[in-house]
């Protein structure tokens, strides 16, 4: 037994070294992507992220809308209904999962720079939590998200970079 679990220990040790190389080579194909480069741009957002999205989103620019990517990856809104009883929104879930997932860690991470490099990320997540103390850090986040998906297809689409001051809304 005690053989076994050392040879295990070998292996993740590894698959680490593999995972890491693997990731390497990945970051050096993906600067060259002007999509990183923009993703980049974005506070909170560094170059592993940028390739995860990247690389679960692929072609940005497929997309017809915003929207579109919300429903790529499962967290646009679905309602039931049956007469007149009409349930509670909640997100489909349908989508791509993982992408769901780097994208939550995404807005985590945007939330937790906007500290030091402030964005209207973070603006609209303490303007939501303030104003509903019942709704659940995580709803908050996946509204944050779909904030998110609009923004990245604006700046992919119309290739700019992120300027905090563009998104601020107009008061």
């Amino acid at each position: 037994a005690i053989k076994r679990v050392i040879e295990l220990a070998y292996e993740v040790k590894r698959l680490d070294r593999l995972k890491e190389s693997l990731i390497e080579e990945m970051a050096k194909i993906g600067t060259s992507l002007p999509e990183v480069a923009i993703l980049t741009t974005i506070p909170g957002i560094a170059l592993k992220s940028a390739l995860c999205i990247i690389a679960e989103l692929g072609d940005i620019r497929r997309f017809h809308s915003a929207n579109a990517i919300n429903a790529y990856i499962g967290i646009d809104l679905t309602t039931y209904q049956s007469g007149d009883y009409m349930a509670k929104q909640r997100i489909r879930k349908r989508g791509n999962a993982l992408a769901r997932k780097v994208l939550y860690r995404t807005v985590i991470n945007i939330i937790s720079a906007s500290s030091y490099r402030p964005t209207h990320f973070n603006d609209f997540y303490q303007m939501k939590k303030q104003s509903s103390q019942s709704k659940g850090t995580k709803k908050i986040a996946i509204a944050v998200m779909s904030r998110l998906n609009r923004t990245i297809f604006h700046l992919v689409l119309n290739n700019e970079a992120y300027e905090p001051t563009v998104f601020q809304p107009k008061q």
